[in-house]
């Protein structure tokens, strides 16, 4: 028989105890036994992944040139300033709530390594069950592989380096490949259960990792089979501050972090933010916010046809084929009563559709910080403009001393 479940979870997240740990339901580990529970199972795989992302949109919009933290007072300020490190309770142990418990800003390790365990861990129990026992198995199975995928690909792209199930540090490079597998597998059981829904997001991101590998054509070929108009969204509630989307939260309600200078300035349809006509925590300084999400319970959004649009038309790009990756920027622009955008070779054409990339992805999913990265942008400097601290030195997300440490 298995080891409970809550101690499988407790070693996946590198936790120094089974309360550090929360499994949704507190479902009894010999229950967890059951085919019937199966399709309860993959709904708290779900969950866990969406909760995580919610924390990784807020902290990676902060972090990056999105936002700006409003001043000194501002709760989770620190993420704001690129302060963020390898000991930070907040980044490291801290949960999904907002207000209670083991509250925190944008905790990202634990509740990222929590769902990733929780998809493998349930995949593995689907797999050990026949489908006489779980009714729609293959696409529970393919629910989960998609969702571990893109758990990876999280890791893969901020992370600076990552240890999974206490096994040893390993590159971003690795863990994409990981998460370039999964994608395959997820593929092949959403096919082989003709779910088109589960297909289509793992079209998205199984592009976005070929696209982060340097595997061009197959980036291409992949965005190129994403339904018009396709869209995918992580769900959010007002049930318990688990589920408020963090977003909002912290620049609306809590009024932490005000939207970017240059963000403000774009005139451009997709960047969604106003002035709110009212201060952020810090009296001199006016609270900006992007509509893009207007409650607590506002959905954000994982996978789209726009984004599979960029991924080819980057991919086109960077095979010299600048004519047709213009053309698909410039369908999206037309469509938006936007001017047409030229680019005369490769290179001019990849930093355009970057930056169609910053006002079409703003605000969400951590695409702005993987973009940061990945083409070397320089980052903010000096200190910031309201409160006079310095911006700390902090890239990508740093691999956590407890997990280093063995603790």
């Amino acid at each position: 028989m298995r080891a409970p479940v809550l101690l499988w979870l407790a070693l996946a997240a590198g936790c120094s105890n089974l309360l550090d740990v929360d499994y949704p339901g507190r479902i009894p580990s010999e229950q967890l036994e059951d085919p019937n529970l199966a399709g309860m199972l993959v709904r708290s795989a779900v969950g866990d992944f969406e909760c995580a992302y919610n924390n990784y949109t807020g902290g990676t919009a902060v972090h990056s040139d999105e936002f700006e933290t409003a001043g000194p007072a501002s709760q989770g300020s620190v993420w704001g300033l690129r302060q963020v490190d390898a000991n930070l309770v907040d980044y490291v142990t801290a949960g999904c709530e907002a207000t209670t418990g083991q509250s925190s800003t944008f905790a990202l390790h634990r509740p990222l390594q929590t769902a990733r365990f929780q998809a493998e861990d349930i995949s593995e129990r689907l797999q050990g069950w026949s489908d006489a026992q779980v009714t729609g198995r293959t696409a529970l199975l393919a629910t989960v592989r998609t969702y571990n995928a893109y758990a990876y690909t999280l890791f893969g792209e901020t992370f600076c380096s990552v240890a999974f199930d206490g096994g040893a540090e390993q590159t971003p490079a690795a863990v994409r490949a990981i998460a370039e597998q999964r994608f395959t597998e997820a593929l092949a059981l959403a096919q082989q259960a003709n779910d088109q829904d589960l297909l289509n997001l793992a079209r998205v991101g199984a592009a976005r990792v070929k696209r982060d590998l340097g595997k061009w054509a197959e980036a291409a070929q992949l965005a190129a089979q994403v339904a018009a108009g396709y869209e995918k969204v992580a769900s959010r509630g007002t049930e318990t501050d688990r589920r408020w989307n963090k977003v909002f939260y912290h620049t609306n309600q809590q009024r932490n972090f005000t939207v970017g200078a240059a963000y403000r300035s774009m005139n451009d349809p997709r960047v969604a933010v106003v002035d709110a006509g009212r201060p952020t925590v810090n009296p001199n300084v006016a609270l900006w916010v992007t509509t893009k999400y207007t409650a607590l319970g506002n959905p954000i959004r994982l996978a789209s046809y726009r984004e599979a649009q960029l991924l080819q038309a980057e991919a086109l790009a960077e095979q010299e084929q600048v004519g047709p990756a213009v053309a698909i920027v410039n369908a999206r622009r037309a469509g938006l009563g936007l001017a047409n955008l030229t680019a005369a070779d490769r290179t001019s054409a990849v930093v355009a559709i970057v930056e169609e990339r910053r006002r079409e992805l703003a605000f969400e999913g951590g695409h702005r910080l993987y973009d940061l990265l990945r083409k070397g942008t320089p980052w903010k400097q000096g200190a910031n403009p309201f409160s006079g601290q310095p911006y700390g030195t902090t890239t990508c997300w740093p691999f956590p001393t407890n997990e280093r440490n063995g603790a």
